[in-house]
């Protein structure tokens, strides 16, 4: 007997696991008939699968927890026990402001972990000529990207909304908001760090991955209590998804990835964003030559789809200092509330892959790969800032 589930997700790279387990038929082969809908803003996927809309969605992470806290939305209990993969994310500019930052240090793309000193110089000089804030973009105000960009300003002696004001700009219109002038930068997920370069509508300064070594992203969000009531299935899906996940590590697999993801009905961006994208590499502002960060985004490496609980204590401890929620809150209990690390384990069993028997890891301690347990981790170190 097939199940009927409906998933939302929004064009970003990291939605492939969805993509990759409808294509090759990881759904199919474990009873599952999936239909994927292609939604532009968080607000509008959250709220579909809170209204029963969607069986499951592709979610930002500390999106899950605000709505089972009822912040800033209607309070409705969700859970996930699957992440899409480490890292994605970076920060972008544009023109005008690169070049501003280039005049302070022209070895600015080299040296990405200079760049939030760089951009403090551009700030006070323009607090003395008494022009307006900088205005950067993020997805949503309950996300790593806010969370990321929030740490990378700190890094350089900034604040959110008060050096720089902060607004909300959906992942497929950053570019266009950051061409039109709207904005002046943003932190978002691939491929829109990629095209805009691309498009020569900015430059890529930092990427996600340099601000916090292999930092958790999205996650495949449920209802606690569809979760509760179909155990099954939601174990079927853990694994279609984790199958798909090992399918994307397949180096020989990456070209027929990039042409599922450049479909119009799935991301849509032009295959050459994506490659760049998959491949690590961030293109200088004309594009002659790129960067390498080997694990720009990580689908599958170092148990990136493990639901740690200390992976959502960290983004709850953001949330508490950037007063989004009370600093009475038990992060620990919410955590477990939230993450069902035993639900994964019981997915993927039969695969018979080590897994990690404990919730939390210790984070930000790591320069290199570990091992916890016999399982091999990444790095996890927070960004060391140089000046300039």
């Amino acid at each position: 007997m097939n199940h009927n589930l409906k998933i939302g997700f929004v064009p970003l790279t990291d939605c492939a696991p969805l993509i990759v387990a409808k294509e090759q038929g990881f759904f199919n082969q474990h009873g599952l008939n999936v239909k994927l809908y292609k939604e532009a803003s968080w607000s509008t996927i959250r709220d579909k699968l809170v209204f029963g809309e969607y069986d499951a969605a592709h979610l930002l992470a500390p999106m899950l927890m605000a709505t089972t806290l009822g912040i800033n939305s209607i309070k409705k209990p969700l859970v996930t026990a699957y992440s899409f993969g480490l890292n994605g994310n970076a920060i972008s500019v544009s023109n005008d402001l690169f070049k501003q930052m280039h005049a302070y240090d022209p070895e600015l793309i080299q040296y990405p972990e200079r760049s939030a000193q760089v951009l403090k110089k551009v700030v006070e000089n323009r607090e003395s000529g008494e022009k307006s804030k900088l205005r950067f973009a993020v997805v949503f105000p309950f996300s790593m990207h806010y969370y990321l960009l929030n740490h990378w300003l700190k890094s350089g002696g900034l604040a959110v909304n008060e050096d720089v004001e902060i607004l909300v700009v959906p992942p497929s219109n950053v570019v266009q908001a950051m061409e039109e002038g709207m904005i002046d930068g943003y932190c978002v997920g691939e491929p829109w760090n990629t095209h805009a370069v691309k498009s020569k509508v900015g430059v890529t300064v930092i990427t996600g991955y340099e601000i916090w070594n292999n930092a958790p992203e999205k996650v495949l969000g449920v209802r606690a209590d569809w979760a509760e009531q179909n155990q099954k299935v939601h174990e079927k899906l853990i694994l279609s998804l984790y199958e798909a996940s090992e399918w994307i590590d397949q180096q020989e697999n990456r070209s027929l990835l990039i042409e599922y993801l450049s479909l119009p009905h799935y991301v849509g961006a032009p295959k050459s964003s994506i490659e760049n994208a998959i491949k690590g590499e961030v293109c200088n502002p004309i594009c002659k030559t790129c960067r390498s960060v080997p694990n720009f985004t990580l689908p599958f490496q170092y148990h990136a789809n493990f639901p740690w609980q200390s992976h959502a204590e960290w983004i709850l401890n953001q949330m508490v200092n950037l007063n989004q929620i009370s600093g009475d809150m038990d992060i620990k209990e919410v955590a477990k509330s939230c993450y069902l690390p035993d639900v994964y384990r019981r997915s993927i069993h039969n695969k018979g892959v080590k897994v990690p028997q404990v919730n939390i890891k210790p984070e930000g301690e790591h320069q290199s790969p570990w091992y916890l347990e016999d399982c091999l981790l990444g790095e996890d170190q927070f960004l060391i800032p140089k000046e300039v």
